[in-house]
């Protein structure tokens, strides 16, 4: 059928389907594909994502700094430990993790992605919107 070799690792009941879709020839898309796509996933729900990035993001910097403020100390030293466990041999550094903190700095993540998401889908820092 063609001369591309089956891969190993496909079970026997995946093989009829690879068979299927490696017989069809690979053809560009046409011009302007990407650009109709991009556009119509611009829409107002970019919005919704940015206001759901600052509902995880401002909790999640207020309790941050709170943290910082109230237990700085703790913080500074439980990075020390970390550093001086990572770069010597010795397994005796010792460093406490509020789960709190690994929430907040989770949410966080999460509402960078969301804003990212929000800036890349509304063509923000785009350079090529601009051509």
């Amino acid at each position: 059928m063609n001369d591309r070799p089956t891969p190993r690792d496909l079970e026997p009941d995946e093989l009829q389907l690879h068979r299927l879709l490696a017989a069809a020839p690979p053809e560009a898309l046409p011009v302007g594909f990407r650009d109709s796509i991009m556009s119509r996933l611009r829409s107002p729900r970019v919005t919704w994502e940015l206001i759901v990035a600052v509902l995880f993001a401002i909790p999640s910097l207020a309790f941050l700094a709170r943290q910082v403020l109230v237990h700085g100390e703790d913080f500074a030293r439980a990075i020390g430990n970390v550093v001086t466990a990572a770069s010597s041999e010795t397994t005796d550094a010792f460093f406490f993790v509020d789960g709190l903190t690994v929430i907040a700095l989770a949410l966080l993540g999460v509402a960078c992605a969301f804003a990212a998401h929000a800036l890349l889908v509304s063509g923000t820092g785009n350079r090529t919107a601009a051509r």
